[in-house]
């Protein structure tokens, strides 16, 4: 009965395109924090740039800044958690800094190294107890991408598929697919991406996310969210934002 009432009414997950922590998803970051308030979790949000730990000590510095930048705008409290790799994600010292945020917050970079550092993990595991407890859960882009049972292919990397953070099952997350999809016949995107394999494949656009909120599905952003392939039953090809997305599965995380 617990899970099924946190599954409807407490959690709230969102998938970003792009634009984590700029102008673009001000209000839907703010929105998220304040939703985690509601269910007596702290002021303010952690960030994870687990995604971008192989790249250089600048651009992780990149995403600790336009992290704090966006709390001073939303006028809460932000906590960088140095996780870079799996050797950091072992680290059970980080296990207290995360209890009780508001809003937990992967960003961009590589989605297998993603979810290779984090892998069945303590801290995975604890980020999927906060989560049911009340925090608000957003990955933009390669975090986007880990969010589910299974990565997609990196397109840009050709790297292999790995085992997500199975928050939200049977579905493949494509972000920035306006930038790099749209133009593309269908056939050769699936081929790319191996969309006719998977249960369920959606292209968010940029500046775009699809929020789980009290019970449901909706799109918030500049652009569109795609169902891209099998086809189901009255789906369409584009949602706005404003609209709900009936056929998504609901987040329920694997607790055992």
């Amino acid at each position: 009965m617990f899970l099924y009432f946190c599954s409807e009414y407490v959690l709230r997950l969102a998938l970003v395109g792009s634009g984590e922590y700029t102008a673009a998803m001000t209000d839907v970051e703010a929105e998220l924090i304040e939703a985690g308030m509601r269910f007596g979790k702290r002021e303010g949000f952690i960030q994870f740039a687990t995604a971008a730990g192989q790249e250089s000590k600048s651009r992780i510095e990149y995403w600790r800044e336009l992290g704090c930048k966006q709390a001073e705008r939303i006028g809460v409290k932000c906590k960088f958690i140095p996780v870079l790799n799996r050797e950091d994600a072992l680290n059970s010292e980080h296990l207290e800094t995360i209890s009780g945020a508001s809003l937990i917050y992967f960003s961009g970079g590589d989605p297998i190294h993603l979810a290779k550092s984090l892998h069945a993990t303590q801290l995975l595991k604890f980020i999927k107890e906060e989560f049911i407890s009340g925090s608000s859960l957003a990955g933009c882009s390669a975090g986007a991408m880990a969010m589910s049972s299974e990565t997609a292919i990196h397109w840009r990397k050709n790297k292999e598929r790995h085992t997500g953070f199975e928050i939200l099952p049977n579905t493949q997350i494509l972000p920035h697919y306006d930038r790099y999809f749209s133009r593309i016949p269908m056939p050769i995107q699936n081929l790319i991406t191996g969309a006719a394999k998977s249960h369920k494949t959606i292209g968010i656009d940029e500046d775009t996310a699809v929020i789980w909120n009290d019970g449901k599905w909706q799109v918030k952003g500049r652009s569109k969210v795609h169902l891209l392939s099998p086809k189901l039953e009255g789906a369409k090809s584009g949602y706005v934002s404003g609209e709900n997305i009936d056929w998504l599965e609901n987040p329920l995380p694997d607790y055992n």
